[in-house]
């Protein structure tokens, strides 16, 4: 089995997050080259693209962004973890990734969602608009909870 480098998955989510490698230098105070080639090490041990050029910065692949949301929940444990060391844990909040039709009105999907985030427990709405038909490939492979469209 070959082991993952989380120093490249740290420096891949950094760079998501910024939208960009050099506000990502920036944030690790690291020079580029040295983010690239981390990124560039990270793309050939998995064996797939993360990021396509966009304008100035840079998008996530459909790879990229599977990678991101596992290294979402990778650092996300590291600091819940570091809470709890701490002797300050808190409750893991109930994890609600949901598809919105583009073709739905942000309001109408606001309302239904809204009885969601009054459960009385903590919970971490994540909310990825595209069209129907985009939404349902991605619930059918398990990447979403449910999906808000216009249509039966």
């Amino acid at each position: 089995m070959e082991w993952l480098n989380y120093h490249h998955l740290l420096y891949f989510w950094v760079v998501a997050k910024e939208g960009s490698i050099a506000r990502a230098c920036e944030r690790l105070h690291l020079a580029q080259p040295t983010i690239s080639g981390q990124l560039k090490q990270l793309e050939d041990a998995l064996g797939e693209k993360l990021f396509a050029k966009a304008g100035r910065g840079l998008a996530l692949t459909h790879a990229g962004l599977t990678v991101f949301q596992y290294a979402d929940e990778i650092f996300g444990l590291g600091v819940e973890l570091q809470e709890v060391l701490k002797g300050r844990p808190r409750g893991r909040p109930i994890r609600l990734v949901v598809g919105v039709s583009d073709l739905v009105p942000k309001m109408i999907a606001y309302r239904i969602l809204q009885p969601a985030l009054s459960l009385g427990e903590p919970v971490q709405l994540v909310c990825e608009e595209d069209s129907t038909e985009r939404l349902l490939t991605e619930l059918a492979e398990h990447r979403l909870d449910m999906v808000l469209a216009d249509e039966p």
